[in-house]
């Protein structure tokens, strides 16, 4: 065995390498996308970008069911997206262990919100653990797997951007052999048909205590003793938190859920005060708060509620320093398109042609609603942009503009699509298409033709796919061309139906590579 210094993203994909997993999915979202990265480059593991977190959770089930081990991986709000096949896998169980990681993403670094995952996991009734850095994100990653098959559940190992994104020493282990493929048919347990699921739920619901008594079994919510009548109870990352304070405190250290409320009990009865550290919403607090009320934290006031925790206004509480600042004295630096950006040049002739909205969608290309372009009115999630333009052209509104990139299109943009053609709208679907998934790394996509381990593969057609869809008019345009472009946008935005401007020039980040 040895140490380096890695990444939490990396630690927890070597800690899946190491569990032996057969297959690991995901979807690019920042701050989960190194997961599967690592796994494709660093191991024989067979790994493949899913079009969206949905169908990445289905195949990682199907590899389930033959008896092996498979990773799958995504951001906080892509758990939104896989919820249904995620809620109902924990009534059928799974066969080998699988392992769901949530990247979630306090402050909101890149991301639409500040979801926490941890409520995730409670409502579908599974255990989470949650590692405080990287040398526990790997071990937990490796131990999620061996608890999923004790439990025949889907384990989730949540984790925050700081620790995914920061380094720090991990011990490198041996890798165990892959399971024995091994698929059944048992029906009474693998279909979720109304015969089946209130006796699945029960049997859901059988295994909480179970699970409580395998967190227990490996130790990862203890007390550390301290001097004092003060008490901390730390979650996850915040463990490193409380120890940063340099005080001789008493410390619950919570890093699995569902939690067992006597442990909470016991250690706050002799307490004059808690101070209760999570990164997220006030999970931990609010159960804590059942059995004292003198609790500091995010429902008194004293934590923030919202954006990253961080160490600050933790030592604010303890009186270590005066106030949080509110920044670092550095220049801001907001993100903004690139120079030479295509999407740039698309959104001067989206301008110029003077849209009455336009609704907008998730990617690099959303800096497009920054100055000086302001190009975008409304930016929600991922694939909404033809549904809120579908909809605001109901409403008899005119000239009506849906911008969307490549990737989030073949994600989840091909659905509102066939619904704009079914009922007959009047919109323009503008697919901004720069052969990557730029904003988290330039991934390739399905209309580039190579997969997550760089083999070439088929390519997808998007101005066929869209045809086949039923639109209206399909055009391909160059956006460095900008006459031809702002025509083409003009003609899509005055005429009835629903018409299609696919803007089509690599990444300039990627485009040396494409060519070689």
């Amino acid at each position: 065995m040895e140490k380096i210094l890695m990444l939490g993203t990396d630690a927890i994909a070597r800690g899946a390498i190491e569990a032996g997993i057969s297959y690991a999915t995901s979807y690019p979202g920042t701050p989960a996308t190194q997961i599967l990265e690592y796994v494709a480059k660093n191991s024989s593991v067979k790994a493949e970008w899913s079009v969206n977190e949905k169908v990445a959770y289905e195949v990682a089930y199907g590899v389930s069911l033959t008896g092996r081990r498979v990773l799958c991986s995504m951001k906080h709000v892509g758990l939104n997206v896989a919820s249904d096949p995620f809620m109902t896998s924990a009534y059928l169980g799974v066969k080998g262990g699988f392992v769901l990681v949530l990247g979630d993403d306090p402050g909101a670094y890149s991301s639409q919100n500040e979801q926490d995952s941890r409520f995730y996991a409670s409502f579908a009734k599974i255990p989470c653990l949650e590692p405080a850095d990287a040398e526990e994100a790997k071990e937990f990653t490796k131990l999620a797997f061996d608890i999923s098959e004790e439990l025949n559940l889907p384990v989730m190992v949540r984790s925050i951007t700081r620790l995914l994104h920061c380094i720090s020493p991990v011990t490198i282990s041996s890798i165990r052999p892959e399971n024995n493929i091994k698929l059944e048919k048992n029906p009474d347990y693998l279909l979720a048909i109304p015969r089946n699921v209130v006796r699945l739920h029960s049997e859901l619901n059988k295994k909480q205590e179970k699970i409580k008594k395998i967190i227990e079994k490996y130790g990862f919510n203890k007390v550390f003793d301290g001097h004092g009548n003060t008490g901390i109870i730390a979650c996850g990352i915040t463990y490193l938190y409380a120890k940063e304070l340099g005080e001789d405190l008493p410390i619950l250290k919570i890093s699995a859920y569902p939690v067992d409320e006597s442990l909470i009990k016991n250690f706050v009865n002799s307490l004059d005060q808690v101070i209760v550290l999570e990164e997220g919403y006030p999970f931990i607090e609010s159960l804590t708060r059942k059995f004292t009320i003198k609790v500091k934290g995010k429902l008194s006031g004293d934590l923030p509620l919202e954006g990253e925790l961080g160490v600050e206004p933790v030592l604010k509480i303890f009186s270590k320093i005066k106030s949080v600042s509110p920044n670092t004295g550095l220049i801001p630096r907001p993100p903004v398109l690139c120079p030479g950006c295509p999407h740039r040049e698309f959104y001067k002739a989206l301008n110029e042609a003077k849209p009455t909205f336009v609704t907008g969608d998730i990617g690099c290309y959303t800096l497009g609603a920054n100055p000086p372009l302001k190009a975008i009115d409304t930016c929600l999630c991922m694939g909404a942009s033809i549904g809120k333009a579908s909809g605001i052209a109901s409403q008899g509104i005119k000239r009506v503009a849906a911008v969307i990139g490549d990737s989030t299109f073949i994600h989840s943009g091909i659905t509102p699509l066939i619904n704009a053609v079914y009922n007959r709208t009047d919109i323009l679907v503008c697919i901004l298409d720069n052969s990557s998934v730029a904003m988290t790394g330039h991934q390739p996509t399905p209309a580039i033709g190579i997969n997550a381990k760089g083999e070439e593969t088929k390519k997808l057609d998007l101005a066929e796919l869209c045809k086949a869809c039923g639109v209206d008019s399909v055009e391909v345009v160059d956006p460095y061309d900008k006459k031809t472009t702002f025509e083409a946008i003009k003609r899509g935005l005055n005429t009835p139906g629903v018409n299609v401007v696919i803007a089509r020039r690599a990444c300039l980040l990627v485009a040396k590579k494409l060519k070689s």
